[in-house]
């Protein structure tokens, strides 16, 4: 046999043994117990996990040598992978094959040496456990059974390595995965505990980003983000937005939305895993949410002046006139025109009416509270409904919108215009009143304010 024998499938048995990854690896002690073992119980000096790659030997494990690898020319495991069992040589000095080999010509002067194969699940031999010694020995068959097993807990634990280096290596394609979203990624156990998410949703939720450990319940991450001040719709109801929070969360269906701190929105899409656990992702909507208020904005306001337009504030009258029918609380209504709008349009030209409608709106917008309703429901005609208020205070509010309009000119083009406005007032007298009742005693009023001289307010009680 020559000094440096191949296996038949050598091409294959390499490649099996780089999968292993074992090659110049740190030392391990689950390795190292099994060669201490095979020492003690064989009686041997040495005890060697050897791989034999290309062209040397490489040792995992070893007792009793100080070398890390050898030329494979020089290796007795070389030998020993090109068989199946225990190769056992009793006396290297009597074997063709080894009593020239220089560990057998000179120090350390080895004699005996005993070698099983680590043959993987598919056959090849990609290494061996050995044990030698300076003396010419025999083996009995009870302990080259025992060298037999303890080589094949060396395969065990190469192959539970190697599961385990997969499996980290598919945990670490899933983390750069995970990273590389553009959008927070969640992963919860079936005990509703994280797992893992990603650096997108740790950022998406800073508040409580340091909570976002593995083993952390979602009740508590998502009860410190309540009481951080992470969900403004959470405010002044904490504990029915948390029991509506969880509920959503450990019943998940379609997706919801979440308001954050800044304006800013996330749409949240989760879903049970078939272990029982919970996958979660967050998209940033915020874009999305802003473009859809600017459209909503659009559909529901005069394009000219950024009050409601006729059809937005017909349908929010009627929601207030019928709150007011059911919660028995004030409302009162004005109806305001422009006074000798259509001189200014024909002496000034329409674009300067257009100025003045919308400085009239600019104006009337900083007395009226958030709640009130302003609509221009005509040409310069514009209804104002005011919730919760009882008609004198009305009247007040109606005194300052017509004052507000008419103590300063409108400037346009380098020419001061004076302008003034009538108003037409009621109140909700009642469920037997309606939208277009009050729109009817409101035109009114508005008449007789006209009537009187412009430039006023008129009550219309019934």
């Amino acid at each position: 046999m020559p000094d440096n024998p191949r296996p038949a499938n050598e091409h294959e048995r390499l490649k099996r043994l780089h999968d292993y990854g074992v090659l110049d690896t740190l030392a391990e002690e689950s390795f190292d117990r099994i060669t201490r073992l095979a020492a003690q119980l064989l009686e041997a000096p040495i005890s060697l996990i050897s791989f034999i790659a290309e062209d040397r030997q490489w040792f995992k494990s070893r007792v009793g040598v100080d070398l890390s690898e050898t030329p494979r020319e020089h290796s007795f495991c070389a030998h020993a992978i090109c068989q199946d069992g225990v190769m056992v040589i009793e006396d290297m000095r009597l074997d063709e094959r080894f009593r020239e080999n220089p560990f057998v010509t000179d120090s350390p002067h080895l004699r005996f040496y005993a070698g099983v194969p680590l043959r993987s699940p598919d056959g090849h031999n990609v290494g061996t456990l050995c044990a030698i010694d300076t003396k010419p020995r025999s083996l009995d068959g009870p302990k080259r059974a025992l060298l037999a097993d303890l080589a094949a807990i060396v395969l065990d634990q190469l192959e539970m390595c190697k599961l385990a280096d997969r499996a980290q290596r598919a945990e670490d394609r899933l983390t750069d995965a995970m990273e590389s979203l553009p959008d927070g990624f969640v992963l919860y156990g079936a005990d509703d505990r994280l797992l893992i998410c990603n650096r997108r949703y740790r950022e998406i939720y800073a508040d409580s980003a340091d909570l976002m450990t593995p083993g952390t319940a979602f009740a508590d991450i998502i009860r410190i983000g309540v009481e951080r001040g992470q969900y403004p719709d959470a405010v002044g109801n904490e504990e029915k937005w948390l029991r509506q929070r969880i509920f959503e969360h450990l019943n998940p269906g379609e997706p919801i939305e979440q308001q954050l701190p800044g304006d800013r929105w996330l749409r949240i899409q989760e879903g049970r895993t078939r272990e029982g656990g919970l996958v979660g992702f967050r998209f940033d909507i915020t874009e999305l949410k802003r473009q859809r208020r600017e459209l909503t904005r659009l559909a529901w306001t005069d394009s000219l002046t950024g009050a409601l337009n006729r059809h937005r504030f017909m349908e929010l009258a009627e929601t207030e006139v019928g709150r007011a029918s059911r919660s028995g609380k004030n409302l009162a209504m004005l109806l305001i025109d422009a006074d000798h709008f259509k001189q200014i349009n024909d002496r000034f030209g329409h674009a300067a009416g257009d100025c003045v409608l919308q400085e009239l709106v600019r104006r009337w917008q900083r007395v009226l509270r958030a709640e009130d309703v302003l609509g221009r429901i005509g040409g310069e005609e514009f209804c104002v409904l005011l919730p919760e208020v009882s008609v004198s205070n009305a009247m007040a509010i109606a005194e300052r919108l017509r004052r507000v309009a008419a103590d300063l000119p409108v400037a346009i083009e380098g020419q001061l215009l004076n302008v003034s406005v009538s108003i037409g007032l009621t109140g909700f007298l009642g469920k037997q009143d309606s939208l277009s009742v009050m729109l009817a005693r409101s035109d009114k009023g508005l008449y007789t304010a006209k009537d009187g001289g412009r430039n006023r307010l008129s009550l219309q009680a019934a």
